[in-house]
């Protein structure tokens, strides 16, 4: 779900991740709908013998602290808020479908999610700063899901171009539209995204020569379209017991679409949850990304493991998989242990490949929201470079 972190380098400044903040606009809005267990229950959408009366809901505000120690862009504060939108409700659809007991010892179910509009902002001792704004919805009784952000940001971080440190500052404005429909009588969507990114890009120090030219200095624009398909049975969004979510993205970037870089890149990810025992969930996770093109530095996909940095090993090719186990010692109390591996690939001369990349780690959950399926929590996980710690809200994937 959500994870902020702190990562003590031995020699090395912390790595970036050149779009926090647009995550954090984003997260303001997903957070929310997983708040309302998004997920429904699959339904064939043309059958009307079950609609009931419509009820009304009434709006509600949704304040949110944000503590930010990611270890790209520095420690900081920050705070969002969000306003779930009243509408009327209709109660065929998101009555709750009993499943089994959670580890929790609580029930859960999938309704539809709410409309949410929400701001963040937020500042680290890095100077790095941001504010957005966003917006989640569904329509037609959950048949088209929506998410949008825009988001104004000045992140000042670090990139490993031939594995060398390299500071630089990016500043611009981020614009992000994301459209699904679901299929009839099922859980998959089909859709699309929009992503822009109008920036201007300066590094700490004039690239060495023996570095491969980095493409993305200066005034830059990146703008890409995507086809996406989606799936998710998962019992919530926050902590998930039992489900599987599968995402598959390929994104155009093109110079015809009014960018500077044409490229392709693609996306896949498998999470599947399984409750192996009322005090046990084992989870599984596949991550996979690709770039072909001409891509700008923050275009290169990177390995994503709890206990390596962002930006760390960068690749035209980046493969993760990882796998956790949740035991709940007591009712509300859980631990959590984690191992992970990734490695990256390609012919980028800018980056060198990454084999046996491996992550492991522990940590303690505390359940927080029982009718919500909601654990906090702190992880500690060991990289091949770095020890890092973790705060967790809801589930780290």
């Amino acid at each position: 779900m959500l994870y902020l972190s702190v990562v003590r380098p031995r020699a090395l400044r912390p790595r970036p991740n050149p779009w926090p903040w647009i995550g954090v606009v984003l997260g303001l809005c997903l957070a929310a709908t997983a708040w309302a267990q998004e997920a429904p229950p699959a339904e064939d959408p043309d059958d009307d013998e079950n609609d009931t009366p419509e009820t009304a809901s009434k709006g509600s505000w949704l304040p949110i602290p944000i503590f930010i120690t990611e270890p790209a862009i520095g420690i900081g504060l920050g705070a969002a808020l969000g306003y779930i939108h009243p509408r009327a409700e209709e109660t065929s659809t998101l009555s709750t479908v009993a499943t089994p007991q959670s580890v929790g010892g609580t029930g859960s179910g999938r309704k539809r999610p709410p409309d949410i509009s929400g701001v963040a902002a937020g500042y680290t001792d890095s100077d790095t700063w941001a504010a957005g704004v966003g917006h989640s919805a569904s329509w037609r009784r959950d048949r088209v899901r929506y998410v949008g952000a825009l988001a104004y940001a000045d992140i000042n971080a670090s990139l490993y171009p031939a594995d060398r440190e390299l500071g630089f500052n990016l500043e611009g404005t981020f614009l992000f539209q994301d459209v699904k429909l679901r299929l009839p009588g099922s859980d998959f969507f089909l859709g699309g995204k929009l992503f822009v990114l109008d920036t201007d890009t300066a590094f700490d120090i004039e690239v060495p020569p023996d570095i491969p030219p980095l493409q993305g200095r200066g005034d830059a624009q990146d703008v890409g379209l995507a086809v996406q398909g989606y799936f998710d049975t998962r019992d919530n969004t926050f902590t998930p017991n039992r489900g599987q979510l599968f995402t598959l993205d390929v994104w155009r970037y093109d110079e015809a679409l009014g960018g500077d870089f044409s490229y392709w890149r693609g996306s896949l990810r498998a999470l599947s949850f399984h409750q192996l025992h009322p005090r046990f969930v084992l989870g599984l996770r596949l991550d996979a990304s690709a770039v072909s093109g001409d891509p700008p530095f923050w275009g290169f996909p990177w390995i994503t493991l709890r206990g390596v940095p962002a930006m760390r090993y960068q690749n035209e090719l980046v493969g993760v998989v990882e796998i956790e186990g949740r035991w709940n010692v007591l009712r509300r109390w859980a631990l959590v242990g984690f191992f992970g591996k990734g490695a990256t690939a390609g012919d980028a001369v800018v980056f060198d490949d990454a084999n046996d990349v491996d992550a492991i780690g522990a940590g303690v959950r505390y359940l927080y929201l029982p009718d919500l399926d909601l654990w906090v929590g702190a992880d500690v996980a060991w990289g091949p470079e770095d020890t890092a710690w973790y705060i967790q809200v809801g589930h780290a994937w």
